[in-house]
């Protein structure tokens, strides 16, 4: 069954499958919330998990010229009040652990477990801002061979074969995005703001999970950032920045060492 919910006039898509205590979990930029599948199942059999489309992603709808992680964060808060759900432990893919700081925020005394999936806490620096700057410009102009470029670029070379059906799952998948969308989401992750104050601070539980080969993320900066906001730091090797694809059963097995 499809489940929908609205914000700001608009219908964003979710799935709540189990019972106990509440999992949230958020899709990275140009995912949708099926890139939790394999993981949901295991997931769900002890707990209650929440999946969301973000808007401009999978079946949510666009919202605004700028999707900011604020924005994203309230759109998950709104669904949670709806849902009844008190505490929760949440997981964050790239982007949408970028959401879940923000959302920390809002309602941080909500959280029982903060976990950013291959994600950090840091802005955009000025390289980072004008590669956005430059995906902004090619997705206007010739969308479908941005996502030929960017998508493979998430996985590392040596699963670039073995992953091939997931990177054109995922391409097929992102074609069918609106480009506003996707414009919207690179906008706000360009403008978002440093959150390690912010999660150095956080009293609860909270844990990194990088790849040892990620392209768009350092793991020894990571492992760094993790030390100094005196969150816990787990390292996957032989992965990248997809390790849901990548090493699926190691990636499923950390989490539920996690959840337990």
């Amino acid at each position: 069954m499809e489940l929908f919910f609205q914000f700001r006039e608009k219908n964003l898509h979710y799935k709540k499958e189990g019972t106990g205590e509440a999992l949230v979990l958020i899709h990275g930029f140009l995912e949708n919330l099926s890139m939790w599948d394999e993981m949901a199942v295991e997931f769900s059999k002890t707990h209650q998990v929440i999946r969301i489309d973000l808007p401009g992603f999978g079946k949510s709808d666009c919202i605004e010229d700028i999707h900011s992680m604020e924005l994203f964060a309230e759109c998950i808060k709104q669904l949670l009040k709806e849902l009844n759900v008190d505490k929760f432990t949440f997981i964050g893919h790239s982007m949408g652990g970028y959401a879940g700081l923000e959302l920390l925020k809002i309602c941080p005394e909500k959280i029982n477990h903060f976990i950013l999936f291959h994600s950090t806490a840091k802005a955009d620096n000025k390289q980072k801002k004008n590669d956005r700057s430059r995906a902004i410009k090619t997705v206007k102009e010739k969308q479908n061979i941005y996502l030929k470029t960017a998508i493979p670029f998430l996985f590392t070379d040596q699963f670039q074969v073995p992953c091939s059906g997931n990177i054109q799952k995922m391409i097929a998948e992102a074609n069918n995005l609106h480009s506003s969308g996707i414009i919207a989401a690179l906008k706000g992750m360009q403008q978002r703001k440093d959150c390690n104050e912010l999660l150095k601070i956080l009293t609860c539980k909270k844990t990194y999970i990088a790849g040892t080969y990620d392209p768009l993320l350092n793991v020894a900066a990571l492992r760094e950032e993790a030390s100094n906001n005196e969150a816990n730091f787990i390292e996957i090797e032989n992965a990248g920045h997809m390790s849901h694809f990548e090493c699926p059963s190691e990636t499923i097995n950390t989490f539920l060492k996690l959840l337990f």
